[in-house]
């Protein structure tokens, strides 16, 4: 009976207590504060999935056939513009929260905001220089002659590092002008330690602002061994790859005191080639070296602005030497000894058709009949 009676007493207890926390929990959602901030907790997610799926609507349209510049933009950044509207709706709802008048809460909120105001910026043009080389495709031609994607990218990639590790280390109470100072000492350390290393790093910084050759271009220089095609510009090292397809990998400091030859570059290349006509055909040459000369320019391959001539030069042992020079606009290897091959041919057409012959070395042997074999 006694056990009764308590087992009762308890459960009155409980009861009493459930429903005090029931009334407080009343209280509380009808407490102004809560009703303000669930308000704008409904709010802040409408917007944020409104915005959302427009972000998501928008980078979608490179898909649907529009080449605009804003749609560039918005499908380049879609990973960070699709997530800042999530982000702002937490903080949207945390500066509602009630009962933030806590100091602590304050300053780890604060803490917060300054993070993603340091983060969220250098996020952004990260994602725009990993896609640097459709950036400046979109600017035009211009700039796609004077900047290299993969250099502008790793030097715009190289001041985010820097400039973000610095602005996180001010946002965690580090004090700019010691950390300077620091890295000034450490600097002139390193320079002692890693001389070589410091060379190739200013002699690839150098390469990136002078841009003697881009990734892509055929070089070769007459001091060093060394001809193909870029295949990438380093801080420190220059990838080349060879025509027997091996690969060069080129400390960048060399390039600073060797000539370099950009044969990607060539406006056009020139072609001179030399043959003989018999010493009988003396007659007809004029005519011969007149029409090739006219029949060359022609060639659709062939730059008519630039000199040309099909001129007879000299008397040579064994034939009539002549010479002929063109420029030809096909700069690619195979491009130019098709052209050339053209060239060739309607030379000994012509010379064909004017019934004369290419003299050769020949060697004619005088005899009075007293030879015996």
């Amino acid at each position: 009976m006694m056990m009764l009676l308590l087992f009762v007493r308890v459960l009155e207890n409980k009861l009493a207590t459930i429903d005090k926390n029931n009334q407080l929990d009343r209280c509380m959602i009808m407490n102004p504060e809560f009703i303000s901030f669930y308000s704008h907790l409904i709010i802040g997610f409408f917007l944020a999935a409104a915005s959302f799926y427009g972000i998501k609507w928008l980078a979608n349209c490179g898909k649907r056939g529009q080449r605009a510049f804003w749609c560039l933009s918005v499908t380049l950044l879609r990973r960070p513009l699709l997530t800042l509207p999530w982000m702002l709706f937490v903080l949207y709802s945390a500066h509602y929260w009630p009962g933030l008048e806590r100091s602590d809460v304050n300053e780890t909120l604060d803490l917060i905001q300054k993070l993603i105001l340091t983060i969220y910026p250098a996020w952004f043009i990260w994602e725009i220089s990993l896609n640097m080389e459709e950036v400046l495709n979109s600017m035009g031609e211009r700039w796609r002659e004077r900047l290299s994607p993969s250099v502008l990218a790793r030097s715009v990639q190289l001041i985010i590092v820097v400039s973000t590790l610095l602005s996180l280390a001010q946002v965690f109470g580090y004090s700019l002008s010691t950390l300077l100072a620091f890295g000034g000492i450490g600097g002139i350390i390193l320079g002692l330690a890693a001389k070589d290393w410091l060379a190739n790093f200013f002699g690839g910084l150098m390469l990136m602002l002078d841009r003697p050759f881009t990734e892509g271009d055929w070089i070769r220089s007459p001091d060093r061994s060394i001809e193909g095609h870029i295949e990438k510009v380093g801080w420190r090292l220059t990838k080349i790859r060879t025509f027997d397809r091996r690969p060069i990998y080129v400390p960048n400091s060399i390039f600073t005191g060797i000539v370099v030859e950009n044969a990607t570059r060539m406006r056009n290349r020139r072609m001179i080639e030399n043959f003989s006509l018999c010493y009988e055909d003396i007659g007809k040459i004029s005519r011969i070296l007149s029409r090739i000369d006219d029949l060359v320019q022609k060639v659709p391959e062939v730059d008519a602005q630039e000199p040309h001539y099909a001129v007879f030069i000299r008397y040579d042992d064994s034939g009539l030497s002549c010479q002929v020079r063109v420029h030809i606009t096909r700069t690619d290897r195979v491009g130019f000894l098709k052209a050339q091959q053209t060239i060739l041919l309607l030379i000994a057409a012509v010379v064909d058709e004017e019934g004369a012959l290419f003299a050769y070395p020949t060697r004619r042997i005088l005899s009075d009949g007293s030879i015996t074999q």
